[in-house]
Parts: C-alpha cells; sequence; structure tokens
C-alpha cells in the first residue's frame, strides 16, 4: 500500500511532528521557531501525498503499453567526461587559494561549464528513444557556444601555462623548452594529417595530456615564482633615481633605448639647442635667447636639440620640495630626458604649479656643462 518513498517522508513528517511537539513545550512555543517547523510538517507531509498519489511511477504488469513507454524502459544515460572536468576546475579552484589568484578564476569556469554541459547532456539523452537524434539536438544547441568558447579558453590557458613555464625556468632552459615544444607540436601535427585513420578519441586524449602537462606545467611555474633576475628587476623603479640620475650626465639604466623621434609638426612651446657649450632657447615667434617664460600651471612640451659631439640630457629644475618626515629638509623637483645622442633631438613635458622665484629661479640646464643653462620664468 506504502511505497518505499511515501514510507521515507511518512516517517520525516512524523519526526518533524516530534520535533515540534518537544520544541513548543520547551520553549513556550517561540514564533520563529513553532512557524519553521509547522512549515517543514506541512512540506514533508505534503512530499508524501504526492508520493502516494503518484505511486512513484508504478506500472500495472497487465498494462503492456505503460510497461513500454515507462522510464524504466529507456535506455540508461551514457557515460559522461564532464564530472571529471569539474573535478578538475576543483583542483583549480584548491590550487588558486594557495598560488595564484588567476587559477582561481580559471577554477570556477571550469566549475560552472561542467555543471552547464552535464545538465544539458542529461537533458538531451532524456529527450527521446533515439540516442543518434539525441546527439544531433545537442549538438545543434551546443556547438555554437562550446567551439569558440573552448578555443579562447584553451588558447589561453596555454599560453598563460606555457608563460609561466618560461618565466621560472633559467635563461639557458628556457630556449630549448620552447624549441623541445615546437618540435612535439610538429611531430603530432604530422601524424595528425598522414594519418587520418587514427581515431577522435584517440586524437582527443592525446590533445588533453598535452594540455594537462601544460596546466601543470604552468601551475608548477607559478608556484616556483619567476626566476631571480625577473623578480629583482620587477621590484625596482626603472624611472626612478637609481636608473636615470637627472643631474649626473653618466649613463644609467634608465637611460637605454632613448626615444630621439620627435614629428616634425610636435608645437613644441620652446626649442633649446645645445652646441656643446652654450644652451639656447627659442620661444614660439621669438629668437634664440637665455630666458624662457611659461604659464603657471600650463603644460607644455620643450624639443631639445643635442648639436654637440657628444650624449648629454636636458634637465629642468622645478624648485625643491620639503621632505616628508623630515622637518627642515628639502630636495629638488627635476625632470629629464634620456641621454640624446649626437645631432638628435628629444621631447621633455613639463609643468610648473608656482610662480618662481628670483632669489632660486627655475632652469633647463645641461648636466656636465654648468654654463650651458636657461632661465625659465614663471610669472
Amino acid at each position: 500500500m506504502f511505497s518505499t518513498g511515501s514510507k521515507l517522508f511518512l516517517g520525516l513528517t512524523a519526526v518533524a511532528v516530534a520535533g515540534t511537539v518537544v520544541f513548543g513545550a520547551t520553549q513556550n512555543f517561540s514564533a520563529l521557531g513553532a512557524v519553521g517547523l509547522t512549515f517543514l510538517v506541512l512540506v514533508l507531509g505534503g512530499l508524501a501525498a504526492a508520493v502516494i498519489w503518484s505511486g512513484e511511477g508504478d506500472v500495472s504488469a497487465m498494462d503492456e503499453a505503460a510497461a513500454s513507454t515507462s522510464p524504466a524502459t529507456a535506455t540508461p544515460a551514457g557515460n559522461s567526461l564532464w564530472p571529471m572536468v569539474g573535478a578538475l576546475g576543483l583542483l583549480l579552484l584548491a590550487i588558486g587559494t594557495i598560488t595564484d589568484k588567476r587559477y582561481f578564476v580559471a577554477g570556477m569556469v571550469v566549475v560552472v561549464i561542467a555543471v552547464f554541459e552535464w545538465m544539458v547532456q542529461g537533458w538531451a539523452e532524456r529527450a527521446s528513444a533515439d540516442p543518434a537524434y539525441n546527439a544531433k539536438v545537442r549538438a545543434r544547441i551546443m556547438h555554437p557556444l562550446e567551439l569558440p568558447i573552448a578555443g579562447a579558453i584553451g588558447l589561453t590557458v596555454i599560453i598563460f601555462g606555457f608563460s609561466r613555464v618560461m618565466l621560472a625556468v633559467s635563461k639557458a632552459a628556457g630556449p630549448a623548452i620552447f624549441v623541445l615544444a615546437g618540435a612535439i607540436i610538429t611531430v603530432f601535427g604530422v601524424l595528425f594529417s598522414s594519418k587520418p585513420q587514427l581515431r577522435t578519441k584517440v586524437i582527443g586524449a592525446m590533445c588533453a595530456v598535452g594540455a594537462l602537462l601544460v596546466v601543470a606545467g604552468g601551475i608548477a611555474g607559478a608556484a616556483a615564482g619567476e626566476r631571480d633576475e625577473l623578480a629583482e628587476a620587477a621590484e625596482l623603479d626603472h624611472f626612478g633615481p637609481d636608473h636615470r640620475d637627472c643631474e649626473s650626465p653618466e649613463a644609467h639604466d634608465g637611460d637605454e633605448n632613448a626615444d630621439t623621434a620627435v614629428a616634425a609638426k610636435s608645437n613644441p612651446w620652446a626649442t633649446l639647442v645645445f652646441d656643446g657649450s652654450s644652451l639656447q632657447a627659442k620661444e614660439i615667434g621669438g629668437d634664440y635667447g637665455p630666458t624662457i617664460t611659461l604659464d603657471k600651471g600650463n603644460t607644455v612640451g620643450f624639443l631639445f636639440k643635442n648639436e654637440s659631439s657628444e650624449e648629454v640630457r636636458l634637465t629642468v629644475y622645478e624648485g625643491s620640495v620639503a621632505v616628508e618626515g623630515l622637518d627642515g629638509v628639502t630636495e629638488d623637483v627635476l625632470t629629464c630626458t634620456r641621454l640624446i645622442p649626437e645631432d638628435k633631438a628629444a621631447w621633455l613635458t613639463v609643468n610648473i604649479a608656482k610662480s618662481s622665484n628670483p632669489e632660486e629661479p627655475y632652469r633647463a640646464f645641461v648636466p656636465g656643462h654648468e654654463s650651458a643653462a636657461v632661465t625659465i620664468v614663471v610669472p
């Protein structure tokens, strides 16, 4: 009379009723607890009634049509790789919490995709009694989404994983790994093109193994971190005084790869020319002289031309500011170009926010040539 499912729900309903009575007797029927337990009794009782009414899909043995079309006679669902993919996503989640947050985000994406794909596969396999038709239905719905997304995700994972490996290994091992990876890809490409009879599952398995090796290598590389020289370089300020000394005529790390290409229509506020001994400035519409006049707070550009026979830089002194935490101590505010080779030009952008002080005027000068200077007047 009572099926297994109905007995389970009736038992849970009885336990909920007993819990409601005990709670009410001990807690003076507190409103929140009583309401919650009452609703639990109603829900479980409703489920028990629904199971009894449906009979759990039992079919009479005398009903031939129902017996042949009942869900129990349907073809069992096939095997699926999506649970394994979901497990891989959970693994990436765990690894990402320890090593790199990008692996955590990738794990979340993989888990969501695996759950969605598994649900669609489960629905498609029950769409009809014809497995071929079910596969066609699934392909029609999912392939326009799967193929572009899978390609983008796979490419991103491979690029990121391979980059972590290359950043972690030494400079000598990097080229060897790169050549080896290219050789393996070439060999498998030739194999796939020359052996079209290879089963799709074999090719897929090979690609999956290769992707797993790249991901595993990327995880190991991320965990190991960048090699020492890259980690040290990342912590340095390549535009600070340690790399470009605006008061020094000597070359520093920040002087490498100086940009000496200036557009013909750059429209500079002033053109400054160094001939090896003196520095002259020419403002728009004026003649060369020892003075430049700027508007306060106006961002302008200087075109610096080196007509000497040596590498020099142009430096602009913009006053001094107090050093934070040190009373009475100031430091100069300097802006400069990189070292400019002979017969080359460079662009320098300045913005002076305060009016000039006659006792300590602003100036543009060439380090190493004390007499090569131009006074900057800011009204």
